[in-house]
C-alpha cells in the first residue's frame, strides 16, 4: 500500500503544481479507504510546508445534506487551508490558476486558543471572531463526480477562502442566519444556517474532535470553515459574486475574464 500511496501522492502533487487533471483516487485505493485518503492529503500538506507555505486553518466539507446528496456522500470531510489560500473581500482571481472553480458561502470562524477538546462551551470560549466568507472550491479530476476518498485526498476540494469583515461571535444565532448568494445581482442559491449540521458550531465541534483523533489539534490563529449554507455554485469568469448573510455581513469575489 505504501507504494500506491507514493504514486497517488506524486500524481496529485503534480496536478496541484501544474493545475492539471488526474484519475480519481478511487482508481488506486478502495472507495471507502478514508484513512489512506487522509494520509495522501497529509503528504501533500507536508510538501506544501516543505516548500515554504504555512497552515492557516482547516475547512469542513459536506456538512449540508443538500450538498451531500449532490456529491453522493453521507459524511463530512476536512481539508487544510494554507497561508497563500487566504484572500479578502473583493478578491479578483486569475482563471489560469484553477482547474474547474466553484464557490460556496459560509460563516468563517477564527480561533484565539488551541483546542484539545470539542465540547461546545470550550469551542465557544476559543473563538476570536466570525466573518462572512466564500470558499473557493476546485478539484484536480476530470469532473466533480467524486466519492469520499477522492475529495479527502484532494484537500476536500478546497482552493481558498475569501473573508469579509470580522464580527464578534455570539451576537446572532447562527442557526437562523440566512444566506443569499448572487451572481451579478441575481440570486443563484440561498439557505439557512441550520443547514450546516443543525448549527455551524456543530461542524466546528466535528472538526475539533477529528483533528484531535488524528493528532493534529486545532490551534490558536487558525481560520475554520464549517461548510456551505447554500449549494456549491459554478464560479464563472467575469461576474461579481456576492454573499449576504443576515447578522454577519457580506463578501464579494470575482474571476477576471478570460
Amino acid at each position: 500500500m505504501s507504494g500506491v500511496l507514493d504514486t497517488v501522492t506524486d500524481l496529485l502533487w503534480e496536478a496541484n503544481v501544474h493545475r492539471t487533471r488526474m484519475p480519481f483516487v478511487r482508481e488506486f485505493i478502495a472507495d471507502d479507504d478514508v484513512d489512506s485518503a487522509y494520509e495522501i492529503q497529509r503528504r501533500i500538506v507536508q510538501r506544501k510546508i516543505a516548500s515554504g507555505r504555512t497552515r492557516a486553518g482547516r475547512k469542513v466539507g459536506l456538512t449540508n445534506p443538500l450538498v451531500q446528496a449532490k456529491a453522493g456522500v453521507n459524511e463530512p470531510d476536512y481539508g487544510t487551508i494554507m497561508d497563500d489560500m487566504v484572500f479578502h473581500d473583493g478578491a479578483v482571481f486569475d482563471p489560469k490558476d484553477y482547474v474547474k472553480p466553484k464557490i460556496e458561502a459560509e460563516v468563517a470562524f477564527a480561533l484565539k486558543k488551541d483546542l484539545h477538546a470539542w465540547d461546545i462551551p470550550t469551542i465557544e470560549d476559543a473563538i476570536d471572531f466570525i466573518a462572512p466568507a466564500f470558499e473557493l472550491v476546485d478539484c484536480h479530476y476530470e469532473n466533480y463526480g467524486m466519492k469520499i476518498v477522492d475529495t479527502i485526498a484532494d484537500n476536500a476540494a478546497c482552493a481558498g477562502i475569501i473573508l469579509g469583515d470580522r464580527q464578534p461571535y455570539g451576537r446572532v444565532d447562527l442557526r437562523d442566519v440566512r444566506l443569499s448568494l448572487t451572481r451579478d445581482g441575481v440570486e443563484i442559491t440561498s439557505g439557512i444556517g441550520s443547514n450546516v449540521m443543525g448549527n455551524p458550531i456543530n461542524a466546528i465541534a466535528w472538526l475539533a474532535r477529528t483533528a484531535c483523533e488524528q493528532d493534529v489539534p486545532l490551534q490558536a490563529g487558525e481560520l475554520l470553515l464549517p461548510g456551505s449554507i447554500g449549494l456549491i455554485m459554478d464560479f464563472d469568469f467575469g461576474p461579481l459574486y456576492r454573499a449576504d448573510i443576515t447578522g454577519v455581513g457580506s463578501v464579494t469575489a470575482r474571476f477576471a475574464k478570460e
